[in-house]
């Protein structure tokens, strides 16, 4: 008669576990092959998603743009490769963005160059003259009268200056570079 050692089902069922790991290894060249982990498959579902990620960006970016252009902010330029522009409301609402976000570290000097910037708007373009000196105050402006503001900052009459162009008010806007303000 021989003696029969029972072994616990949990022993005998790690002892089949071990028999089977090379096969279940993710370093044996049968798991790769039986579940998929190969390199070839690896790169083509980074390419897919990659192409999906930039489809996605893109229409993003398209639908985007048409809101801007529903908004009159933007205007499609036609041609080869074909381009945006900003309209003169678009110039507006940038120059109030940028004019808000911008910060400044330095400390503005109060000595040489002064800037001045003096505007005749008429009252018919009320809604442009407020938000032209909104966006004068937020590039911190100094205001010496209701249509006179100056600065020491070479950037923001820079800026400034841009945004005048490109809204058309080169005929009401003027302005000064002044070499002594006292």
């Amino acid at each position: 008669m021989s003696l029969r050692v029972k072994e616990p089902f949990t022993e005998k069922v790690l002892a089949k576990l071990t028999e089977l790991e090379p096969m279940f290894s993710m370093t044996s060249g049968a798991a790769m092959e039986l579940f998929g982990f190969n390199d070839l498959r690896k790169t083509k579902r980074w390419n897919h998603c990659q192409r999906e990620k930039a489809r996605r960006e893109r229409t993003q970016v398209m639908k985007a743009f048409e809101n801007l252009m529903r908004a009159d902010l933007v205007t499609l330029i036609k041609g080869k490769r074909g381009s945006y522009r900003l309209t003169p409301k678009g110039w507006v609402k940038y120059a109030l963005y940028y004019a808000q976000h911008i910060r400044k570290e330095k400390k503005m000097h109060k000595k040489g160059r002064g800037y001045i910037i003096i505007f005749d708007i008429p009252e018919k373009y009320r809604g442009f003259r407020d938000t032209l000196r909104r966006v004068l105050y937020a590039l911190k402006y100094t205001q010496l009268q209701k249509s006179v503001f100056l600065t020491y900052d070479a950037e923001a009459f820079e800026f400034a200056g841009r945004v005048i162009a490109n809204c058309e008010l080169e005929d009401r806007v003027k302005c000064v570079i002044a070499e002594k303000v006292f």
